[in-house]
């Protein structure tokens, strides 16, 4: 994956909520395992790594259904991660979609 496409799909999940930056961190939050495998090649590819993986609580899909949300944090490449902080303060959000829930 190029730099270039890891950002266009950060910035996707910038505006839908499952990207935040909260301090010198992304923290990004699914309860699909293969986007936790495509967000760590996107951060990969702009030179950054996934620092912790953790499951963050449980989201109810019916009366006796739920799926895990899994949370990971990772550092925000320096340099390199600007930009995307900088659309991040523009275009996002301080919580996750989940945020309720975890």
């Amino acid at each position: 994956m190029s730099a270039i496409e890891a950002e266009k799909q950060l910035k996707t999940w910038i505006r839908s909520q499952h990207l935040i930056c909260e301090g010198t961190d992304f923290i990004f939050e699914t309860v699909d395992q293969t986007h936790l495998e495509k967000f760590e090649r996107c951060i990969e590819a702009i030179g950054g790594r996934v620092r912790k993986i953790a499951a963050a609580g449980n989201w109810p899909m019916g009366p006796r259904r739920t799926f895990k949300i899994l949370r990971a944090t990772a550092a925000v490449p320096r340099p390199g991660g600007e930009s995307l902080v900088t659309y991040w303060a523009k275009r996002g959000t301080t919580r996750t979609r989940y945020a309720e829930i975890s």
